[in-house]
């Protein structure tokens, strides 16, 4: 393996974006004030003014620069342009390993950019261009992000690819991998067949060299036209991950955490909870509580009130979210642009609620009383009672004893109560007959609300927006981190205005551009005594909702905040959708439901309605099944109960505004 040798004092051009762009370009700026040599001998210095070409052309400059400088150093990268081309224009089959071998590591991404680009690859060999990638097989990386070099070459790269370690990884990279930083594209080359494909993934599972979270990929990949994965192969990556996942727990004894649920008598509270040394979750409900509100309907409302399954806008806490995440979770290991992000907050979460529906379960049990009673009473009486709802409303209650038989019997009713609430928003009343015509399942996020402009979303492509929106509530741009509250160690920006009295001045230079920022676009201002003033609280609030909900209920608001959230659609900063689940809640429905739109889903609705679901015997898995159908069907019933709330005041309040 050929070993490059490194300069640390070169210039590199890493991108646009890049933090280390004016460091660089401090190391560059002797060779721009200085006279453009001639006859240039040596490829690591025509790399060099490569690099530094690639700064001007980018319009990045040193703020110290004059108008007089940018002139003159924008010709010299023109003559630079020049001399790289005469310089490259003369490396062929004869030169190009003593040339390459000569050049140094960060300079090696340059190289092959530049023989792609200014098509020298024509000139090299397919023998010398194979044994350059024999001897630095980690090279392939590289390689495929040039789609010139890729077509040329596409016979010696896919024949490297069906020997190499690591191609499996690559080609999961290409089809699966979300990308959470931008990234050159890599390419396949077009010889590589469907079927050579899934042979490099078998060979990479037989190997003794596989990584876990790779295994996870196959095991749920996406397949598509030009990459598929048999459910063989499939299922060969299922059990090997579940034996690897296995061994680290036995070796290590993993990171171990847990939750208790109990009903307790003569309790202070109706609700309590801790975190213990053992990082068990400990959950204490008064059993008096729930034995004097021992209606149906009072005995819904405790999936609320204890259980907290819906937060004060009535948006289920149980989703996943981006902002529970810790940094190390969101940016580390290998993740599918298809799969449902969940960090240990959101695993935790789903631990809890399933032990509380399973401990409610017996309670409701000893009061005679049965979950799906309890639905049942909800969606056909109380709900017509308190709501109008349609009178003709059905909720069959399984009358099964295993929980297989359960879960069979449950999972239509499921889909009925969804069509049922679907036609009465579209017609005001259920037409059963009509219901029967359609027999397959309903999608999410086709389920209609009473209420238009239900939910408010941030705009994402508002980049200017976004960027204020991290300023204020990222726990990354380090705004919270100033005298003489440092050891405080407030998390965001906005905690630190929220709790403090904060000078402008006692920022370092180096911060001041973000606050400049802010003020730029009106968020913020400076009162004659130097402190810092959030100029708009009712937006600032409603940003920090989006930005730690993903959604914001917009009924749910006082009438001021529904006011400025309609002036921040006019802006362009959010907008508005109307449905019966927001997107994060329906993210969270097809994740258990199917695999439409997440390949690690559980596939609960496919699984029982058309009779793949685990063997009768498997006990436990249908009991989970029966549960988290149960949960699903109960946030359903919280939602439409709400939606019906929200249309019920909105007629009212339209009837007092006609009086």
């Amino acid at each position: 393996m050929n070993k490059h040798d490194v300069d640390l004092n070169r210039v590199v051009f890493y991108s646009k974006e890049d933090m280390a762009g004016n460091h660089q370009l401090a190391k560059g700026e002797s060779i721009l004030r200085s006279e453009i040599q001639t006859g240039y001998t040596d490829i690591n210095d025509i790399l060099e003014i490569y690099n530094i070409k690639k700064y001007i052309d980018n319009e990045l400059y040193l703020k110290n620069w004059t108008q007089d400088d940018l002139l003159d150093f924008n010709k010299k990268v023109i003559e630079y342009g020049k001399i790289i081309g005469k310089f490259m224009s003369n490396i062929n089959d004869t030169n190009i390993l003593d040339i390459y071998n000569k050049t140094f590591r960060e300079y090696t991404n340059s190289f092959w950019e530049l023989v792609n680009n200014q098509s020298i690859y024509k000139r090299i060999s397919k023998v010398n261009f194979s044994n350059i990638l024999a001897n630095e097989p980690h090279l392939i990386h590289n390689i495929l992000t040039h789609k010139n070099i890729v077509e040329h070459y596409n016979v010696e790269l896919k024949n490297f690819l069906l020997t190499y370690s690591q191609s499996a990884e690559i080609l999961l990279s290409i089809y699966e991998v979300k990308e959470d930083f931008t990234k050159n594209e890599k390419l396949v080359p077009k010889s590589l067949t469907i079927e050579n494909k899934e042979n490099i993934i078998l060979n990479y599972l037989d190997s003794s060299d596989v990584n876990l979270n790779y295994i996870g990929l196959i095991k749920n990949v996406r397949n598509r036209n030009d990459f598929k994965i048999s459910d063989k192969t499939r299922l060969k990556a299922k059990r090997l991950y579940k034996s690897e996942t296995d061994k680290i727990f036995t070796e290590t004894g993993g990171m171990k955490y847990g939750v208790s649920v109990g009903f307790i008598e003569n309790a202070t509270k109706i609700k309590d909870g801790f975190i213990d040394d053992e990082f068990v979750a400990n959950y204490s409900y008064s059993i008096d509580y729930v034995k004097e509100n021992n209606n149906s309907y009072s005995l819904f409302q405790n999936f609320t009130i204890l259980f907290e399954y819906l937060d004060i806008q009535k948006r289920i806490n149980l989703v996943s979210k981006k902002n529970e995440m810790g940094v190390f979770e969101r940016i580390m290991g290998v993740h599918s642009q298809n799969e449902y992000r969940g960090g240990t907050a959101f695993s935790l979460m789903e631990m809890t609620s399933h032990v509380q529906i399973v401990a409610y379960d017996k309670v409701i049990t000893d009061l005679n009383n049965s979950l799906e009673n309890i639905l049942h009473h909800v969606f056909t009486s109380s709900f017509q009672e308190k709501y109008e709802f349609a009178d003709n409303a059905r909720f069959s209650i399984p009358s099964a004893k295993s929980f297989f038989e359960k879960v069979r019997l449950l999972a239509p009713e499921f889909e009925s109560a969804l069509k049922q609430f679907k036609l009465f928003v579209e017609d005001g009343f259920i037409d059963f007959e009509l219901l029967q015509i359609s027999s397959s399942p309903t999608t999410i996020k086709d389920i209609p609300s009473l209420n238009q402009n239900k939910y408010i979303y941030f705009n994402e492509e508002n980049k200017e927006m976004l960027g204020c929106s991290n300023l204020f509530f990222s726990d990354q741009t380090l705004l919270a981190f100033v005298e003489p509250f440092k050891e405080k160690k407030y998390h965001t920006f906005f905690d630190l205005l929220a709790n403090e009295q904060v000078k402008f001045g006692n920022y370092e230079e180096h911060q001041k551009p973000r606050l400049n920022y802010l003020i730029e676009k009106g968020f913020i201002s400076i009162d004659d005594n130097d402190f810092i003033r959030i100029n708009n609280t009712a937006r600032v609030i409603i940003l920090k909702d989006l930005y730690s909900n993903d959604v914001a209920s917009f009924y749910r608001y006082s009438s001021d905040f529904r006011q400025e959230a309609l002036q921040m659609k006019i802006e362009n900063i959010v907008y508005f959708e109307s449905s019966l689940f927001s997107k994060p809640e329906q993210a969270y429905f097809n994740y258990f439901l199917n695999k439409s739109e997440f390949t690690n889903g559980l596939d609960l609705r496919n699984s029982y309605l058309h009779g793949t679901q685990a063997n009768p015997e498997e006990i436990q898995k249908h009991k989970y099944a029966y549960f988290t159908y149960l949960k699903l069907l109960i946030l359903t019933l919280l939602k439409i109960e709400d939606d019906l709330i929200i249309s019920k005041a909105l007629k009212i309040e339209h009837r007092r505004a006609n009086c």
